[in-house]
């Protein structure tokens, strides 16, 4: 499995994520879901970048959660799921979280 380089943009600043190249797309929309969530959230607020990274994070778990212990979800939504987590995660990592 090939790995490559995929440019997301997220808050303005630009990341690098190194993904199997049949990822890209969903490492881009990934990115593209996350930056909205975190555009909602710092919308009307005056919370700094790691605030509201933690509150996005807890909001996007929280409904990730929800999904897993219902029973209707098909399955195939289920690596999408995998993949967001993934990439939240991911991102969580490379925010500096100094005070």
């Amino acid at each position: 499995m090939e790995k490559n380089l995929t440019t997301v943009k997220i808050l303005d600043s630009n990341y690098k994520i190194a993904c199997p190249k049949e990822e890209a797309i969903a490492v881009k929309q990934a990115a593209v879901f996350l930056d909205e969530r975190l555009r909602e959230i710092k919308e009307g607020s005056d919370l700094d970048d790691k605030k509201t990274a933690i509150i996005t994070a807890l909001n996007i778990t929280n409904e990730y959660l929800k999904n897993l212990s219902n029973p209707q979800i098909d399955a195939e939504d289920l690596p999408s799921l995998d993949n967001l987590t993934k990439e939240v995660k991911n991102q969580l990592k490379s925010l500096s979280f100094s005070d």
